[in-house]
């Protein structure tokens, strides 16, 4: 690493503040996350997915929750005409991180997965119906939403108001 010197004496430049500073998120504890009940259709908000998605995604409104670390929880819903796929997942916008906690059973039970471990957010080509989550409806602007009533807000007007373009950083009309 390059060290930066004081041109006046030559000796290397310190900022006092990097020894108190922690550059690294600390890991996430969760300690027994609640799986929430069996979605009703009902409660299914659709969302737009982006061009390049073939099935239609919804989330149920009432398992959309935000905790105290700024965790949103969701269950997502992937509808084609012969098949739905059912997951209880997370978003962290503080990293831009992932996580499946469980998948959707054809009986209506959860299954949960082994050791689900957080994963960094690509492109929206890599993340499918993701990528739109994290950015225009759950983590707009890399800020993430307060409560679930901003959620479900985001959900029934095809997105956050502070949602950016991703790649322009212009405002996304709605």
């Amino acid at each position: 690493m390059a060290q930066i010197s004081d041109p006046a004496t030559g000796g290397r430049i310190r900022d006092p503040a990097a020894d108190v500073a922690n550059f690294e998120k600390a890991p996430l504890n969760e300690q027994n996350i609640q799986l929430p009940k069996w979605p009703d259709p009902e409660h299914l908000i659709r969302f737009d997915a982006g061009p390049t998605q073939r099935l239609d995604y919804f989330v149920d409104g009432a398992s959309l929750s935000v905790d105290a670390a700024g965790v949103v929880r969701f269950t997502v819903v992937a509808k084609s005409a012969n098949a739905t796929n059912i997951s209880y997942e997370g978003i962290r916008c503080d990293t831009a991180e992932r996580k499946i906690y469980a998948y959707g059973r054809p009986d209506g039970t959860w299954s949960e997965t082994k050791d689900p471990s957080w994963v960094k957010i690509g492109n929206q080509i890599l993340e499918g119906y993701r990528f739109p989550l994290y950015q225009d409806y759950f983590c707009p602007a890399r800020m993430g939403i307060r409560t679930a009533a901003e959620g479900l807000y985001a959900l029934k007007h095809g997105g956050h108001p502070r949602a950016l373009k991703f790649d322009t950083g212009i405002p996304i009309p709605r």
